[in-house]
């Protein structure tokens, strides 16, 4: 990998803003229920990503479309008050930029996202040198045009591609060939089954593998994750905490992935502190109040008996 680039790591994909409605219980239909906190705060799987790199101590840029809204303007701010480079940002004249609401239900920190989109990022608003300038890239499937251009020249330039995998649309055109150029997959857990037609998991991410990246894996929530290599299984439980959101922990855990490819980790260790770095951000509401810093992530996981 280059260690003379500008980046640790780019991400491909998502943005959001993000108001987050915490509830006592979930709304029934034809009812009026009053919230118990409300917050807004940037989102998306790949932008909420690069937050959780740079909580890490790695350099990160993010590069995705919004509109020429308040929305979007919005986002790209929380991009850069969290250290993020945002140059490669492409604001879309007359587009509405993604927003979600997210419905948590106070009980048990399960939340319902309701989200609307129009910018979107084309093949031609991504730049190579974005690309080749970083030592890993992350894509996350919903500009596939463009992220399969960007993972083509991350292969060409020996760049590790981890593809964070939680479409529930697998099928899309593109997809396969996003696959094929990608080294780390670790999808949601519906992702291999859907993908591969394979109701059992073992069987869905040996299939996954058989389209092309090295190391296959699924996030299981609170159970933990599983990944395979080709040779072996390797699974990792998940850590208790106490439960406040879950809204942006499979973002979070891919990030930490990144983080172990560019450390040289094996697979064990990778899905032990992603799993940890995830779990850990799901103590608190919103999916970027709680990411932990590197140091608190290591604490974690000794207080455990799984050190790194």
């Amino acid at each position: 990998m280059n260690r003379k680039a500008r980046f640790d790591v780019v991400g491909i994909g998502l943005n959001s803003v993000d108001f987050l409605c915490v509830l006592p219980r979930a709304p029934e239909p034809n009812t009026k229920t009053p919230m118990k906190s409300f917050l807004r705060q940037g989102g998306g799987q790949a932008a909420t990503a690069m937050v959780a790199c740079t909580r890490l101590g790695l350099q990160a840029a993010y590069v995705g479309a919004v509109g020429d809204d308040p929305i979007g303007a919005i986002s790209v701010d929380s991009l850069r008050a969290e250290g993020v480079n945002a140059e490669g940002v492409v604001v879309k004249p007359g587009l509405r930029s993604q927003c979600a609401v997210v419905l948590i239900d106070s009980r048990s920190g399960e939340r319902t996202i309701l989200w609307d989109r129009e910018a979107r990022l084309e093949e031609g608003d991504v730049k190579k040198d974005w690309v080749t300038g970083c030592r890993c890239l992350l894509v996350d499937g919903h500009n596939l045009p463009a992220e399969v251009q960007a993972a083509r020249w991350a292969r060409e330039a020996g760049i590790p591609v981890v593809f964070d995998a939680e479409r529930a649309d697998s099928g899309s055109p593109g997809t396969g060939d996003l696959l094929a150029l990608c080294d780390f997959v670790f999808g949601s857990q519906k992702f291999p089954a859907l993908l591969t037609g394979r109701s059992d998991p073992r069987g869905a991410l040996k299939a996954l593998r058989d389209t092309g990246p090295s190391v296959v894996g699924m996030t299981l929530g609170g159970e933990g994750a599983l990944a395979y290599d080709g040779r072996e299984f390797y699974e990792s439980e998940g850590f208790e905490v106490v439960l406040a959101d879950t809204t942006g922990a499979g973002d979070v855990f891919h990030a930490g992935v990144c983080y172990s490819v560019l450390q040289g980790w094996e697979v064990q260790r990778t899905l032990d502190f992603s799993n940890a770095f995830a779990a850990m951000s799901c103590r608190s509401v919103g999916g970027r109040t709680g990411i932990p810093r590197l140091h608190e992530v290591e604490a974690f996981l000794r207080e455990r008996g799984r050190p790194l």
